[in-house]
C-alpha cells in the first residue's frame, strides 16, 4: 500500500515521464502539443487520458450541460464512426450516457486492463497504449474538429 504522498509522487512521475516520451512528436507536428491536457478548442469536448491501479484508458468525453446539445455532438461522432474506428487500433466502446463522479457525459473510450500506475514495469506498455490513442485522436481532430466547432456556435 502506498501513502498519499507516495501515490501523488508516482502519479506526477508517470505523467512527467509520459510528457517526455511524447516529445518525439514535437518536430512532426511543428509545435508543442500538450498531450496530457489536449486542447480541442471546443468547449465541451475533451480527450481524457487516465491511469489507475487497475487500468489505463483514453476517451473522448462530451460534457455539455444541455442534454440535447450533448446528444447532437455524440450523433456527430457516430456519423464519423467508421473514420474513427479506422483510426484506432483497439475497438472503442460507445456510451451515449456514461455516469461519472461529475455527472453524466457521453463517452467514447478504450481501456488497457490489468496494468497499474504503481508498477513501473508496465509504464512502457501504458505509454505506448496512450500514445497510439492520443495521436490517433489528434489526427482525427485535425481532420474533423471544425465540424464540432461549427456545431458549438
Amino acid at each position: 500500500m502506498y501513502s498519499k504522498e507516495e501515490s501523488k509522487r508516482l502519479r506526477k512521475d508517470f505523467w512527467t515521464s509520459f510528457g517526455v516520451y511524447m516529445k518525439k512528436y514535437n518536430h512532426l507536428y511543428e509545435n508543442k502539443i500538450r498531450w496530457v491536457n489536449y486542447n480541442t478548442k471546443c468547449k465541451d469536448i475533451y480527450f481524457r487520458l487516465d491511469i489507475t491501479k487497475k487500468k489505463a484508458f483514453f476517451s473522448f468525453d462530451i460534457q455539455h450541460n444541455d442534454d440535447g446539445m450533448r446528444a447532437l455532438f455524440y450523433e456527430q461522432f457516430e456519423e464519423l464512426k467508421s473514420v474513427i474506428t479506422d483510426s484506432f487500433e483497439h475497438n472503442l466502446t460507445w456510451e451515449p450516457n456514461y455516469d461519472t463522479d461529475y455527472g453524466d457525459v457521453s463517452r467514447i473510450y478504450v481501456e488497457l486492463p490489468n496494468i497499474s500506475i504503481f508498477n513501473k514495469d508496465t509504464w512502457q506498455e501504458i505509454f505506448q497504449f496512450l500514445e497510439k490513442n492520443i495521436v490517433s485522436a489528434h489526427d482525427f481532430w485535425d481532420d474533423f474538429g471544425e465540424i464540432f466547432k461549427t456545431l458549438e456556435d
